[in-house]
């Protein structure tokens, strides 16, 4: 399974945008349902994507997703059975879970799909650890601007150590690192990389996006760069050389410690460089 580093959000209810977002370069398309969708369009989008998922282009490079409405909403029900005979769908997202029991019907109507449970309330991230365990659960992404409407957050310390506890609470689940939320400012590109940048230093591995303009900011800020690169190939070369000594562990030229969790993280650099 490739890895997502950008997921392209399109409305269900522009018509002129579904098969142009195909076309836009993200490694991912979420056609959403749920906040783009006004509540009075809601069965016409539905209704739309699912004719439209039905003839779609075959697009091998770029995976589709649906973002549904809440469960406890009066449209989900119908949409996870609409969307249950649509060929290609990779996965679902599912917004405003807070427990995996939530998602364990939708797991047997659509045994073939991704599930991506949003957590974006107190009580979902008072349940991310069982969230990120259950196997009913792909992967947990935050709702970023939710979390902070909901918590009433005047800044990001609080939201870092959620996200932190999601990086963990995947890796000890054995998941892939997890994707970050969208950036509203759709025309601050510097700032959309800068927080990028620090979404990547916490562990994070991509993340969603608003607009086909953000695409190749965020693949370019999660893209391992040059000097970790040469860090990635100095620490395998020295695994290589230090196997055939039968050494367990090395030393860089600058010094550096090098041991098997060094070895991992330099393969995992290497492996999304392309190398």
């Amino acid at each position: 399974m490739k890895d997502i580093c950008t997921w392209l959000y399109t409305p269900a209810s522009s018509t002129d945008k579904l098969e142009k977002a195909l076309t836009r370069g993200a490694d991912a398309v979420i056609y959403d349902l749920e906040d783009a969708v006004h509540p009075d369009r809601k069965e016409f989008a539905l209704s739309a994507l699912v004719e439209f998922l039905a003839h779609r282009p075959d697009t091998p490079d770029t995976s589709v997703f649906v973002r549904i409405n809440p469960l406890d909403s009066p449209w989900s029900a119908r949409e996870i059975e609409e969307l249950a005979d649509v060929r290609g769908l990779e996965g679902i997202r599912i917004p405003k879970v807070e427990l995996p029991s939530q998602l364990e019907g939708i797991r047997r109507t659509l045994p073939g799909v991704r599930l991506q449970a949003l957590v974006e309330t107190a009580s979902g991230v008072a349940s991310i650890q069982d969230l990120c365990a259950s196997d009913a659960v792909d992967s947990v992404s935050l709702g970023d601007n939710d979390l902070r409407a909901g918590l009433k957050l005047g800044h990001d310390m609080v939201l870092d150590q959620i996200r932190g506890r999601l990086v963990i609470a995947h890796a000890a689940a054995g998941k892939a690192a997890p994707n970050g939320s969208v950036y509203p400012r759709i025309k601050d590109l510097d700032g959309l990389r800068e927080d990028s940048l620090h979404l990547k230093g916490l562990g994070f591995y991509g993340r969603s996006v608003l607009h086909p303009s953000q695409i190749h900011v965020v693949q370019d800020a999660f893209r391992p760069d040059q000097q970790e690169i040469e860090w990635a190939e100095e620490v395998v070369e020295a695994d290589r050389s230090s196997s055939m000594e039968g050494v367990g562990a090395v030393m860089l030229a600058n010094g550096q410690f090098v041991d098997k969790p060094f070895v991992d993280k330099a393969r995992e650099i290497l492996r999304r460089a392309g190398s």
